[in-house]
């Protein structure tokens, strides 16, 4: 019976550390961030946290914080007349072709596209 206890707190401890880098990643994904600026945060090395956060989340920490930052863009496409230049900086990539990229994989379409299809709807 305690080892089964021991087992929940463990299991609420990885709960507030993914909860933790969460809002850290919600309140800071517009800025570079780095995968040991994320590790240090629980004061994990790099390797154990990329297993700990896939453990987690099914992605790998950046796969994550691209998504994130994908749909915080769709969001800004449709509720505002921003550039997708604009767009792109104010979420957190510094290069156009790769948020446009990573557009793409994640929504299947390019920003522009997505767009226009949001404001045909």
């Amino acid at each position: 019976y305690k080892s089964q206890n021991i087992s929940t707190n463990k299991n609420y401890t990885k709960l507030l550390q993914f909860k933790k880098i969460l809002s850290y990643i919600e309140n800071n994904y517009q800025n570079q961030i780095t995968l040991d600026e994320l590790a240090n945060i629980l004061d994990f090395n790099p390797k154990y946290f990329c297993k700990f956060f896939y453990e987690m989340s099914n992605k790998t920490p950046i796969q994550y914080l691209n998504h994130y930052r994908i749909e915080n863009a769709c969001l800004m496409l449709i509720s505002t007349n921003l550039s997708i230049t604009e767009i792109c900086l104010n979420c957190g990539f510094n290069d156009l072709s790769y948020f446009i990229k990573s557009f793409k994989k994640i929504k299947g379409v390019s920003p522009k596209q997505f767009k226009i299809n949001q404001l045909n709807n």
